[in-house]
Protein backbone atom coordinates (compact mmCIF):
# COMPACT_ATOMS: atom_id res chain seq x y z
CA UNK A 1 0.00 0.00 0.00
CA UNK A 2 1.26 3.50 -1.07
CA UNK A 3 1.32 6.46 1.75
CA UNK A 4 0.18 9.40 -0.01
CA UNK A 5 2.87 12.34 0.23
CA UNK A 6 2.85 14.91 2.93
CA UNK A 7 1.20 18.37 1.55
CA UNK A 8 3.74 21.15 0.88
CA UNK A 9 3.62 23.87 3.76
CA UNK A 10 5.31 26.47 1.41
CA UNK A 11 2.99 25.93 -1.45
CA UNK A 12 -0.18 26.22 1.01
CA UNK A 13 1.13 28.96 2.47
CA UNK A 14 1.65 30.90 -0.32
CA UNK A 15 -1.96 29.84 -1.46
CA UNK A 16 -3.41 31.30 1.60
CA UNK A 17 -1.57 34.59 1.00
CA UNK A 18 -2.31 34.95 -2.18
CA UNK A 19 -6.11 34.64 -1.45
CA UNK A 20 -5.69 37.13 0.70
CA UNK A 21 -5.14 36.21 4.08
CA UNK A 22 -2.30 38.14 6.25
CA UNK A 23 -0.51 34.95 8.48
CA UNK A 24 -1.04 31.19 8.13
CA UNK A 25 -0.45 28.15 10.47
CA UNK A 26 -0.69 24.28 10.26
CA UNK A 27 -2.12 21.88 13.05
CA UNK A 28 -2.92 18.39 13.12
CA UNK A 29 -5.98 16.60 13.92
CA UNK A 30 -4.60 14.62 16.78
CA UNK A 31 -2.99 17.86 18.31
CA UNK A 32 -3.96 16.75 22.11
CA UNK A 33 -5.79 20.66 22.15
CA UNK A 34 -7.86 19.92 19.56
CA UNK A 35 -8.93 16.26 21.57
CA UNK A 36 -12.23 17.44 23.43
CA UNK A 37 -13.81 19.05 19.77
CA UNK A 38 -11.62 15.35 17.57
CA UNK A 39 -14.66 13.50 17.76
CA UNK A 40 -17.04 16.48 17.01
CA UNK A 41 -15.19 17.28 13.76
CA UNK A 42 -14.45 13.59 12.15
CA UNK A 43 -18.19 12.91 12.53
CA UNK A 44 -18.65 15.56 10.14
CA UNK A 45 -15.31 15.77 8.01
CA UNK A 46 -14.34 12.04 9.01
CA UNK A 47 -11.52 12.56 6.00
CA UNK A 48 -10.08 15.46 8.10
CA UNK A 49 -5.83 15.16 9.01
CA UNK A 50 -5.08 18.67 8.91
CA UNK A 51 -6.23 22.53 9.59
CA UNK A 52 -4.49 25.00 7.85
CA UNK A 53 -5.33 28.38 9.99
CA UNK A 54 -5.18 32.07 8.82
CA UNK A 55 -5.75 35.65 9.53
CA UNK A 56 -7.04 37.94 8.47
CA UNK A 57 -5.74 41.60 9.27
CA UNK A 58 -9.12 44.22 10.97
CA UNK A 59 -8.63 48.03 10.49
CA UNK A 60 -8.54 49.10 14.60
CA UNK A 61 -9.73 52.52 13.61
CA UNK A 62 -13.24 51.63 12.87
CA UNK A 63 -13.40 49.14 15.40
CA UNK A 64 -12.17 52.23 18.38
CA UNK A 65 -14.87 55.01 16.69
CA UNK A 66 -17.79 55.52 19.06
CA UNK A 67 -20.12 55.54 16.04
CA UNK A 68 -20.69 51.47 16.49
CA UNK A 69 -22.37 51.41 12.87
CA UNK A 70 -18.74 52.00 11.66
CA UNK A 71 -17.26 49.48 13.98
CA UNK A 72 -20.30 46.98 12.48
CA UNK A 73 -19.54 48.13 9.06
CA UNK A 74 -15.80 46.87 9.28
CA UNK A 75 -17.12 43.70 10.89
CA UNK A 76 -19.14 42.52 8.13
CA UNK A 77 -16.57 43.52 5.86
CA UNK A 78 -14.06 41.46 7.55
CA UNK A 79 -16.90 38.22 7.41
CA UNK A 80 -17.36 38.99 3.94
CA UNK A 81 -12.87 39.04 3.36
CA UNK A 82 -12.65 35.68 5.46
CA UNK A 83 -15.81 34.04 3.48
CA UNK A 84 -13.93 35.39 -0.16
CA UNK A 85 -10.40 33.73 1.53
CA UNK A 86 -12.03 30.39 2.15
CA UNK A 87 -13.82 30.20 -0.86
CA UNK A 88 -10.69 31.00 -3.41
CA UNK A 89 -8.92 28.90 -1.12
CA UNK A 90 -11.09 25.68 -1.07
CA UNK A 91 -11.46 26.00 -5.57
CA UNK A 92 -7.58 26.52 -5.16
CA UNK A 93 -6.95 23.69 -3.23
CA UNK A 94 -9.33 21.45 -5.31
CA UNK A 95 -7.80 22.14 -8.36
CA UNK A 96 -4.43 20.63 -6.73
CA UNK A 97 -6.39 17.89 -5.97
CA UNK A 98 -6.56 18.74 -2.30
CA UNK A 99 -10.25 17.88 -0.27
CA UNK A 100 -10.79 20.81 2.02
CA UNK A 101 -13.54 22.36 3.37
CA UNK A 102 -13.49 26.29 5.26
CA UNK A 103 -14.90 27.57 8.26
CA UNK A 104 -15.14 30.62 9.18
CA UNK A 105 -16.31 32.62 12.38
CA UNK A 106 -20.30 33.02 10.94
CA UNK A 107 -22.95 31.69 13.80
CA UNK A 108 -23.73 28.03 12.95
CA UNK A 109 -26.96 27.06 11.91
CA UNK A 110 -26.51 23.32 13.84
CA UNK A 111 -28.92 24.97 16.62
CA UNK A 112 -30.67 21.55 16.84
CA UNK A 113 -28.00 19.91 18.16
CA UNK A 114 -28.68 18.18 21.34
CA UNK A 115 -24.91 16.26 21.70
CA UNK A 116 -22.93 19.00 22.15
CA UNK A 117 -22.24 22.59 20.98
CA UNK A 118 -23.22 23.89 17.60
CA UNK A 119 -19.53 24.63 16.68
CA UNK A 120 -17.40 21.80 14.95
CA UNK A 121 -14.81 23.93 16.36
CA UNK A 122 -14.12 27.09 17.82
CA UNK A 123 -11.40 29.19 15.56
CA UNK A 124 -10.09 30.22 18.69
CA UNK A 125 -9.09 26.99 19.91
CA UNK A 126 -7.87 26.49 16.74
CA UNK A 127 -5.76 29.71 16.75
CA UNK A 128 -4.12 28.58 20.09
CA UNK A 129 -3.40 25.30 18.23
CA UNK A 130 -1.78 26.20 15.69
CA UNK A 131 0.15 29.08 17.41
CA UNK A 132 -1.61 32.30 15.29
CA UNK A 133 -2.58 33.71 18.77
CA UNK A 134 -3.47 33.14 22.57
CA UNK A 135 -6.76 34.07 24.62
CA UNK A 136 -6.16 37.22 26.48
CA UNK A 137 -8.54 38.22 29.14
CA UNK A 138 -10.74 39.83 27.05
CA UNK A 139 -11.34 36.08 25.60
CA UNK A 140 -9.56 37.12 21.97
CA UNK A 141 -7.40 35.50 20.39
CA UNK A 142 -4.53 37.73 20.32
CA UNK A 143 -2.33 37.74 17.43
CA UNK A 144 1.42 38.24 18.54
CA UNK A 145 1.47 41.29 15.58
CA UNK A 146 -2.16 42.25 14.93
CA UNK A 147 -3.60 41.90 18.71
CA UNK A 148 -7.37 42.03 18.86
CA UNK A 149 -7.73 43.21 15.35
CA UNK A 150 -8.03 39.76 13.48
CA UNK A 151 -10.51 37.58 12.35
CA UNK A 152 -10.14 33.81 11.81
CA UNK A 153 -11.02 31.32 9.78
CA UNK A 154 -9.58 27.63 8.68
CA UNK A 155 -9.60 25.34 5.91
CA UNK A 156 -10.11 21.40 7.31
CA UNK A 157 -7.25 18.99 4.82
CA UNK A 158 -7.47 15.70 3.72
CA UNK A 159 -4.24 15.06 4.09
CA UNK A 160 -0.79 15.34 6.28
CA UNK A 161 1.31 18.36 6.31
CA UNK A 162 5.46 18.46 5.73
CA UNK A 163 5.40 20.47 9.06
CA UNK A 164 3.38 21.92 11.52
CA UNK A 165 3.54 24.88 13.63
CA UNK A 166 3.46 25.36 17.69
CA UNK A 167 1.52 27.00 20.40
CA UNK A 168 2.94 30.63 21.01
CA UNK A 169 5.03 30.20 24.13
CA UNK A 170 4.34 33.52 25.61
CA UNK A 171 0.84 35.60 25.64
CA UNK A 172 0.52 38.53 24.00
CA UNK A 173 -1.46 39.83 26.63
CA UNK A 174 0.10 42.76 28.76
CA UNK A 175 -2.62 42.51 31.67
CA UNK A 176 -3.29 46.37 30.90
CA UNK A 177 -7.27 45.28 32.22
CA UNK A 178 -8.65 47.89 29.81
CA UNK A 179 -11.07 45.41 28.80
CA UNK A 180 -12.31 44.99 31.71
CA UNK A 181 -12.48 48.67 32.45
CA UNK A 182 -14.56 49.12 29.28
CA UNK A 183 -16.63 46.61 29.11
CA UNK A 184 -20.38 47.91 29.86
CA UNK A 185 -21.51 44.91 31.05
CA UNK A 186 -18.65 43.56 33.95
CA UNK A 187 -18.77 40.11 31.63
CA UNK A 188 -14.79 40.99 31.59
CA UNK A 189 -13.15 40.94 35.45
CA UNK A 190 -9.72 41.98 36.32
CA UNK A 191 -9.78 38.61 38.48
CA UNK A 192 -9.93 37.04 34.75
CA UNK A 193 -13.64 35.65 35.33
CA UNK A 194 -16.18 35.91 32.20
CA UNK A 195 -19.74 36.49 32.61
CA UNK A 196 -20.75 34.76 29.46
CA UNK A 197 -24.55 35.77 28.86
CA UNK A 198 -23.91 39.15 29.68
CA UNK A 199 -21.51 39.99 27.11
CA UNK A 200 -23.82 37.92 24.49
CA UNK A 201 -26.96 39.62 26.19
CA UNK A 202 -26.02 43.52 25.22
CA UNK A 203 -23.02 42.55 22.45
CA UNK A 204 -25.27 40.28 20.32
CA UNK A 205 -28.85 41.92 20.79
CA UNK A 206 -29.56 41.89 17.08
CA UNK A 207 -28.09 38.54 16.40
CA UNK A 208 -27.95 35.38 18.38
CA UNK A 209 -30.01 35.24 21.28
CA UNK A 210 -31.62 39.15 20.86
CA UNK A 211 -33.46 37.81 17.45
CA UNK A 212 -35.41 35.54 19.79
CA UNK A 213 -36.05 37.73 22.43
CA UNK A 214 -37.47 40.45 19.70
CA UNK A 215 -39.99 37.92 17.52
CA UNK A 216 -41.58 37.09 21.51
CA UNK A 217 -41.77 40.78 22.09
CA UNK A 218 -43.38 41.26 18.70
CA UNK A 219 -45.63 37.98 19.77
CA UNK A 220 -46.38 38.70 22.93
CA UNK A 221 -47.63 42.62 22.42
CA UNK A 222 -50.97 43.33 22.19
CA UNK A 223 -50.91 46.01 19.69
CA UNK A 224 -48.63 49.12 18.12
CA UNK A 225 -48.65 51.31 21.56
CA UNK A 226 -48.13 47.94 23.22
CA UNK A 227 -44.92 47.32 20.71
CA UNK A 228 -43.77 50.73 21.49
CA UNK A 229 -44.15 50.77 24.86
CA UNK A 230 -41.56 47.71 24.84
CA UNK A 231 -39.55 48.45 21.92
CA UNK A 232 -38.96 52.49 20.86
CA UNK A 233 -38.53 53.42 17.22
CA UNK A 234 -34.89 53.91 17.38
CA UNK A 235 -34.33 50.13 18.10
CA UNK A 236 -37.17 48.84 15.33
CA UNK A 237 -35.02 50.69 12.63
CA UNK A 238 -31.55 49.17 14.29
CA UNK A 239 -33.35 45.85 13.81
CA UNK A 240 -34.48 46.28 10.46
CA UNK A 241 -30.79 47.28 9.83
CA UNK A 242 -29.19 44.64 10.76
CA UNK A 243 -31.86 42.42 9.49
CA UNK A 244 -31.82 44.68 5.98
CA UNK A 245 -27.79 44.82 5.62
CA UNK A 246 -25.45 43.56 8.01
CA UNK A 247 -26.10 43.03 11.82
CA UNK A 248 -24.85 44.90 14.10
CA UNK A 249 -23.15 44.59 17.31
CA UNK A 250 -23.38 46.87 20.42
CA UNK A 251 -20.09 46.65 22.02
CA UNK A 252 -16.37 45.14 21.12
CA UNK A 253 -15.25 47.75 23.70
CA UNK A 254 -13.19 44.69 24.60
CA UNK A 255 -11.56 44.66 21.06
CA UNK A 256 -11.41 48.13 20.22
CA UNK A 257 -9.30 48.91 23.60
CA UNK A 258 -6.77 46.04 23.49
CA UNK A 259 -3.16 47.16 22.91
CA UNK A 260 -1.71 43.68 22.23
CA UNK A 261 0.56 42.89 19.47
CA UNK A 262 2.48 45.70 17.86
CA UNK A 263 1.19 48.67 19.63
CA UNK A 264 2.03 46.96 23.25
CA UNK A 265 5.19 49.18 23.04
CA UNK A 266 3.59 52.90 22.67
CA UNK A 267 1.03 51.73 24.78
CA UNK A 268 3.72 51.30 27.89
CA UNK A 269 5.66 54.75 26.66
CA UNK A 270 2.50 56.42 26.67
CA UNK A 271 -0.89 54.29 28.73
CA UNK A 272 -2.88 58.08 29.66
CA UNK A 273 -2.71 59.20 25.59
CA UNK A 274 -4.21 55.38 24.79
CA UNK A 275 -6.52 55.84 27.47
CA UNK A 276 -7.60 59.61 26.21
CA UNK A 277 -8.06 58.73 23.12
CA UNK A 278 -9.45 55.47 22.75
CA UNK A 279 -10.97 53.79 26.53
CA UNK A 280 -13.00 57.10 27.82
CA UNK A 281 -14.81 57.91 24.90
CA UNK A 282 -16.33 54.63 24.86
CA UNK A 283 -16.60 54.45 28.83
CA UNK A 284 -18.14 57.38 28.68
CA UNK A 285 -20.55 56.91 25.88
CA UNK A 286 -24.39 57.67 26.40
CA UNK A 287 -25.67 54.48 25.35
CA UNK A 288 -28.42 51.87 26.39
CA UNK A 289 -27.26 48.44 28.11
CA UNK A 290 -29.14 45.59 27.59
CA UNK A 291 -29.61 43.23 30.22
CA UNK A 292 -31.73 40.82 31.94
CA UNK A 293 -33.87 42.05 34.68
CA UNK A 294 -31.50 40.37 37.81
CA UNK A 295 -28.35 39.74 36.38
CA UNK A 296 -24.89 40.79 37.52
CA UNK A 297 -24.72 42.88 34.00
CA UNK A 298 -27.93 45.24 35.78
CA UNK A 299 -26.27 45.72 38.57
CA UNK A 300 -23.06 46.37 37.58
CA UNK A 301 -23.92 49.01 35.05
CA UNK A 302 -26.28 51.05 38.06
CA UNK A 303 -23.24 51.17 39.97
CA UNK A 304 -20.59 51.93 37.50
CA UNK A 305 -21.68 53.82 34.45
CA UNK A 306 -23.84 57.32 35.35
CA UNK A 307 -23.59 58.16 31.61
CA UNK A 308 -25.33 54.68 30.07
CA UNK A 309 -28.88 53.50 31.22
CA UNK A 310 -30.08 50.12 31.27
CA UNK A 311 -32.55 48.63 28.71
CA UNK A 312 -33.72 45.64 30.68
CA UNK A 313 -34.92 42.70 28.07
CA UNK A 314 -35.20 38.93 28.05
CA UNK A 315 -32.31 36.55 27.08
CA UNK A 316 -34.02 35.23 24.15
CA UNK A 317 -32.39 31.44 25.14
CA UNK A 318 -34.76 28.37 25.76
CA UNK A 319 -33.07 25.37 26.13
CA UNK A 320 -34.01 22.74 23.58
CA UNK A 321 -33.06 19.87 25.07
CA UNK A 322 -32.14 18.38 28.84
CA UNK A 323 -28.37 17.74 27.96
CA UNK A 324 -28.57 21.30 26.42
CA UNK A 325 -29.72 23.53 29.40
CA UNK A 326 -26.79 21.47 31.56
CA UNK A 327 -24.17 22.08 29.17
CA UNK A 328 -24.98 25.79 29.23
CA UNK A 329 -25.33 26.23 33.18
CA UNK A 330 -21.94 27.11 33.77
CA UNK A 331 -22.09 29.70 30.66
CA UNK A 332 -25.44 31.36 31.78
CA UNK A 333 -24.26 30.89 35.93
CA UNK A 334 -24.04 34.89 37.38
CA UNK A 335 -21.77 35.01 40.34
CA UNK A 336 -22.56 37.63 41.81
CA UNK A 337 -26.28 36.47 42.28
CA UNK A 338 -24.54 33.44 44.33
CA UNK A 339 -22.99 35.56 47.06
CA UNK A 340 -22.98 33.73 49.93
CA UNK A 341 -24.65 30.58 48.62
CA UNK A 342 -23.03 26.95 49.06
CA UNK A 343 -25.23 24.07 48.43
CA UNK A 344 -24.90 20.72 45.95
CA UNK A 345 -27.80 20.38 43.72
CA UNK A 346 -28.77 16.41 42.39
CA UNK A 347 -31.04 16.74 39.22
CA UNK A 348 -32.73 13.54 38.18
CA UNK A 349 -34.46 13.80 34.38
CA UNK A 350 -36.94 11.06 33.02
CA UNK A 351 -39.17 11.02 30.17
CA UNK A 352 -38.14 11.24 26.57
CA UNK A 353 -34.73 12.23 27.82
CA UNK A 354 -32.83 10.98 30.72
CA UNK A 355 -29.63 12.49 32.62
CA UNK A 356 -28.53 12.60 35.79
CA UNK A 357 -26.38 15.81 37.15
CA UNK A 358 -24.62 17.09 40.28
CA UNK A 359 -24.19 20.84 40.56
CA UNK A 360 -22.45 22.47 43.05
CA UNK A 361 -22.57 26.15 44.06
CA UNK A 362 -19.54 27.77 46.32
CA UNK A 363 -17.02 31.01 46.43
CA UNK A 364 -19.63 32.20 43.93
CA UNK A 365 -18.39 29.13 41.15
CA UNK A 366 -20.32 26.36 39.98
CA UNK A 367 -19.28 22.90 38.88
CA UNK A 368 -21.56 20.64 36.90
CA UNK A 369 -20.83 16.45 36.31
CA UNK A 370 -22.46 13.94 35.03
CA UNK A 371 -23.97 11.87 37.35
CA UNK A 372 -25.15 11.72 41.05
CA UNK A 373 -22.43 12.34 43.30
CA UNK A 374 -22.01 12.92 47.17
CA UNK A 375 -24.72 14.58 49.18
CA UNK A 376 -27.51 16.57 48.29
CA UNK A 377 -28.70 19.43 49.84
CA UNK A 378 -31.49 19.86 47.37
CA UNK A 379 -33.15 16.86 45.13
CA UNK A 380 -34.77 17.45 41.78
CA UNK A 381 -36.52 15.16 39.93
CA UNK A 382 -38.92 15.82 37.39
CA UNK A 383 -40.17 15.17 33.65
CA UNK A 384 -37.35 16.17 31.07
CA UNK A 385 -40.09 18.31 28.98
CA UNK A 386 -41.73 19.71 31.71
CA UNK A 387 -38.67 20.93 33.58
CA UNK A 388 -37.60 22.77 30.30
CA UNK A 389 -41.24 24.21 30.24
CA UNK A 390 -40.76 25.37 33.49
CA UNK A 391 -37.37 27.59 33.02
CA UNK A 392 -38.66 28.39 29.71
CA UNK A 393 -41.36 30.31 32.09
CA UNK A 394 -43.86 28.03 29.44
CA UNK A 395 -44.66 26.09 32.68
CA UNK A 396 -46.18 27.02 36.12
CA UNK A 397 -43.77 25.44 38.25
CA UNK A 398 -46.24 25.26 41.47
CA UNK A 399 -48.87 23.30 38.80
CA UNK A 400 -45.93 20.77 37.66
CA UNK A 401 -45.80 19.73 41.07
CA UNK A 402 -48.97 19.79 42.08
CA UNK A 403 -49.02 17.05 38.65
CA UNK A 404 -46.08 15.03 40.24
CA UNK A 405 -44.57 16.22 37.43
CA UNK A 406 -41.38 18.02 39.49
CA UNK A 407 -40.51 17.11 42.33
CA UNK A 408 -38.09 18.51 44.96
CA UNK A 409 -36.81 17.15 48.13
CA UNK A 410 -34.56 19.62 50.60
CA UNK A 411 -35.35 23.19 51.28
CA UNK A 412 -37.64 25.87 49.18
CA UNK A 413 -35.08 28.24 49.62
CA UNK A 414 -32.01 26.42 48.06
CA UNK A 415 -34.30 25.81 44.90
CA UNK A 416 -34.91 29.63 44.74
CA UNK A 417 -31.49 30.22 45.36
CA UNK A 418 -30.89 28.22 42.47
CA UNK A 419 -32.68 30.27 40.10
CA UNK A 420 -31.66 33.53 41.20
CA UNK A 421 -28.40 32.27 39.89
CA UNK A 422 -29.47 31.85 36.13
CA UNK A 423 -32.02 35.23 35.70
CA UNK A 424 -31.25 34.29 31.85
Amino acid sequence: MSVAAALDRAKLSTLCRQAGADDVAFVEIGRDALAGYRESILRVLPWTQSFMVFARRANRHAIRTTVRSLASAEFAEGVRDLKAIVHRLVRDLDAEGIRAVGLTGLFPMEFERTDGPPFMVPLKHLAEASGLGLMGKNRMALHPEFGAFVYIGAIALDGAVDSYDQPLQQSPCIDCNLCATACPTGAIAKDGHFDFTSCMTHNYREKVGGFVEWVHTLADSRNRRDYRRRVSDVETLSWWQSLAYDANTHCDYCIAVCPAGEEAASYHKDPATHYDEVVRPLIERKEAIYAVPGSDAEAYVAETFPYKSIRRIGSGRSPQSIAGMIQMLPLVFQRGRARGLTARYHFLFRGKETAEATVDIHDQQITVKSGLTGKADLTVRADGAAWLGFVSNERNLVWEMLCGRIRVKGPRRLLEAFGRCFPA
